[in-house]
Order: C-alpha cells, then structure tokens, then sequence
C-alpha cells in the first residue's frame, strides 16, 4: 500500500478489529488528507514500527508524523489536530480534564479489547 502523500502522518490500527478500523477510517476521512491510516500488519508499517516488538506493535494504535512516532494515548493530541483541527489541539493541550478523560477512554477501551477481544468491544 503506497503511501497517498508523503507529507500524511500515518496512523497505525488493528485492522481486525471493527472499532479500531471505524475510528481510523473516520479519523482519517475528517483530515482533509493529512492523515492515512494503516492496518498494523500491513507490510508498509515496517517502515515505521520495525523498532517495536510484536507485542509494543499490537498492543496499542500508533500514529507517525514525519520520523517521530507516538503510540497508545500520546497520539490522542496529534490526532485530534488533524482530524478536528487545531482548534480541538489547542483545547485538548490547554484543558487537563479533556486530556485526562480522553485518555482514560483510550486506556479503557484498549484494555477490554486486550482482555475480551475485539467482537465485545465493536460497537454495534
């Protein structure tokens, strides 16, 4: 899968999961082509995420911004900049409550998936 700019930050999902993939292809759809969004086992991601073990891979989203790249809850604020803009960043950074209950979501979520798998936590 080549790149659709180069200049695209790239985010990183389990594409076996439903949640991951509807989030990512939303978060994705709402960057006005910032951002693409990548399944982890695609072969593409090597380029990115070789320096992770199997486990650091799939444990948790990861999104790349030129060399720099941030995984679990630390992509929440790069990622609600390019897909909401940076309005949303700059709410995100200056407003403690909504960094801290974004990434107690993105804590819950990731962990039900890790201990119930994927199918409990697809919303449907």
């Amino acid at each position: 899968m080549p790149y659709a700019d180069e200049r695209a930050a790239r985010l990183y999902y389990d594409g076996n999961c439903g949640s991951c993939a509807f989030f990512a292809r939303a978060a994705q759809a709402a960057s006005h082509r910032q951002l693409v969004a990548i399944p982890l086992d695609a072969p593409v991601a090597d380029r990115d995420l070789s320096g992770l073990s199997g486990e650091d891979r799939f444990g948790s989203a990861h999104l790349a911004v030129g060399a720099s790249v941030r995984s679990g809850s630390d992509i929440l604020g790069p990622l609600l900049g390019l897909s909401l803009g940076e309005g949303a960043s700059r709410v995100y950074a200056r407003v403690p409550v909504v960094d801290r209950s974004l990434r107690w979501v993105y804590r819950r979520f990731w962990n039900f998936r890790r201990t119930r798998g994927c199918a409990a936590a697809t919303f449907s």
